[in-house]
């Protein structure tokens, strides 16, 4: 989700930064989540080209967890970033612009790999690789699971959503992470999340 300091020097500069893309004078700077980097961006940097064909801009492409590249628009290394909902102790404005699901992964032979659906409450028995707490995801997750009235057994944490699925492909544990169809190509099940009734999680500008 891109995010805004609510500062005045920092408006400033953004807005400053900002016009003078929009008058075909400058760079963009964007910092996304990979996931977001096969098609979400590409679609929507395509579209500003086509929509301002007379423009000489040019767009700057970086990828990195949720924390980085929170780290890097308050240093001023970013002029928009797409990740994870920001922390509110980050005091940033954050809008949604696009949606992920968010399901429940294990290998092929766990006991669950056989549901179409489960409740999280189901899943406290069993080992499970987490995002590190640098994730913005993690406390996403972590949310989900008080909802759910229980707290998981961590076997390992990794900032990769793919690493992550990789792990559970292999047995390491089981996890929930956002879907992406890179899922489909591993040896794994991937269940809908029945409770806590979720929406999703959210990247924006």
């Amino acid at each position: 989700m891109a995010c805004a300091r609510q500062t005045l020097a920092t408006l400033d500069q953004g807005v400053s930064s900002l016009r003078l893309s929009a008058q075909g004078n400058g760079i963009i700077r964007l910092g996304f989540l990979r996931a977001l980097g096969t098609e979400y961006i590409p679609k929507q940097a395509a579209a500003f080209w086509a929509a301002y064909p007379d423009k000489q801009i040019r767009f700057e492409f970086h990828t990195d967890r949720t924390q980085a590249l929170l780290e890097g628009l308050l240093h001023r290394s970013y002029d928009l970033i797409f990740c994870s909902k920001p922390a509110p102790s980050m005091h940033l404005t954050a809008i949604p612009v696009t949606w992920q699901d968010l399901v429940l992964i294990v290998p092929k032979n766990h006991p669950l790999s056989g549901a179409h659906s489960v409740d999280l409450r189901e899943t406290l028995p069993y080992p499970q690789i987490a995002f590190t707490k640098s994730s913005g995801l993690r406390e996403v997750v972590d949310e989900l699971f008080i909802a759910a009235g229980g707290t998981p057994r961590i076997a390992y944490e990794t900032e990769e959503d793919q690493v992550i699925a990789g792990l559970v492909a292999q047995g390491f544990g089981i996890a929930v992470v956002p879907y992406m169809d890179f899922l489909l190509k591993l040896n794994l099940s991937i269940l809908q999340i029945s409770s806590p009734r979720i929406n999703g999680i959210f990247s924006g500008v």
